[in-house]
C-alpha cells in the first residue's frame, strides 16, 4: 500500500494504443518492453508468460504485463485485443511496484470495454507502425507523450489511463503501523532513487529515517523483503534495464551512470539479479 498521499502522485503517460487481431504469427519468447501493457481481449485464444508464469488469454479479461518483464506471447489461431502501451511512476522517480502489489488477470467490466473505446477516440493516431516485437525504432519510443495534445484531451485520457491501471491494483490490508512505517521510509526510497549514481551508505540512510543502523537494516528489510545494499543494487539493476532498452550508451557508461566503482562487478549483479549479462538483456529489447 502506498504510503498516505501517494496515490494522487502517480504519473502516468500514453504510448500506443489501438484495437487488433492477430495469428498464429504472433508468436514471441524473452520480449522485455520498456513500456507496461493492458489487454482486453474479446475474441480468440492465446497466452501471456511474464517471468515464466503462464496465463490463457479469454475473452472478456483484463491482462496487465509490468514494464523490463521478461515475457513471451502466443497465439493458438486468431485473437482479437485492445491493447495499451505507458508508463507509470511516482514524480519523486520511485517505482510503483516498490509500494504496491498487483495482479497480471481480472475479468473485465462493461465500463472497460467503453474507457478503451474512448481512449482510442481521443488518441486515434497511436497504433503500433510494426506488430513485431523485435522490429521498432528506437528514436520513437519516448516521442508518443500527450504533449501535442489538447489539455482536455490530455486530462481525459490520463483519467483512463489511471481507472484501467487501478484494475489490477491489490488492497491488502494492513495494520496501521505498517503504513506509518512506509511513510517514515518515503524519504529515504526518495533520497535513494535521487542519488543511484552516488555512493549510498546505510548510515545516512538510518539518519534520514531518523533511527539507528541495525533498527534501520530491519525495518528496511521487514517492509521491502530485503536489505538496503541489495535493495540499491536492485534499483541500480532496474535503471541499467531501462537504459540498455531505451538508448545506445555503452556498458562501461551505463556502469558508471548507475553508480557501480567498476564495469566488472556492474555485470556480476546483473547476471545474479536478472540471469542474463546486459548485452544478452540488450538484445531481448522489444515493444509489443
Amino acid at each position: 500500500m502506498l504510503a498516505p498521499g501517494l496515490i494522487n502522485d502517480i504519473k502516468v503517460n500514453i504510448f500506443n494504443t489501438s484495437k487488433v487481431t492477430v495469428g498464429m504469427d504472433w508468436n514471441y519468447s524473452n520480449i522485455v518492453s520498456p513500456f507496461s501493457r493492458i489487454y482486453l481481449i474479446t475474441e480468440g485464444e492465446g497466452f501471456v508468460l511474464p517471468n515464466n508464469q503462464m496465463y490463457r488469454l479469454k475473452p472478456g479479461y483484463l491482462y496487465f504485463i509490468p514494464s523490463y518483464t521478461h515475457c513471451g506471447y502466443h497465439c493458438v489461431e486468431s485473437l482479437t485485443q485492445y491493447y495499451l502501451h505507458f508508463t507509470h511512476q511516482l514524480s519523486s522517480g520511485i517505482k510503483i511496484f516498490d509500494n504496491i502489489t498487483i495482479q497480471h488477470e481480472v475479468k473485465a467490466s462493461l465500463l472497460d470495454y467503453s474507457l478503451f473505446n474512448r481512449l482510442l477516440e481521443l488518441n486515434p493516431s497511436l497504433a503500433l507502425k510494426y506488430s513485431d516485437p523485435n522490429i521498432y525504432e528506437q528514436r520513437n519510443w519516448y516521442s508518443n507523450n500527450m504533449s501535442h495534445l489538447s489539455n482536455g484531451v490530455q486530462l481525459e485520457t490520463i483519467g483512463i489511463l489511471k481507472q484501467l491501471f487501478s484494475r489490477f491494483i491489490v488492497d491488502i490490508p494492513g495494520e496501521p503501523s505498517s503504513s506509518k512505517a512506509k511513510s517514515k521510509m518515503y524519504k529515504v526510497f526518495v533520497h535513494i532513487s535521487e542519488n543511484l549514481y552516488q555512493d549510498i551508505k546505510v548510515e545516512d540512510l538510518a539518519q534520514i529515517a531518523c533511527c539507528s543502523k541495525d533498527h534501520f537494516s530491519r525495518q528496511f528489510k521487514k517492509l521491502t523483503g530485503m536489505l538496503p545494499t541489495d535493495f540499491i543494487n536492485n534499483k541500480r539493476i532496474d535503471k541499467a534495464k531501462e537504459i540498455l532498452i531505451t538508448t545506445s550508451k555503452s556498458q562501461r557508461q551505463i556502469s558508471e551512470e548507475i553508480g557501480f566503482n567498476s564495469q566488472q562487478y556492474y555485470t556480476r549483479i546483473f547476471k545474479k539479479i536478472t540471469g542474463e549479462t546486459p548485452a544478452e538483456y540488450r538484445k531481448m529489447g522489444g515493444l509489443i
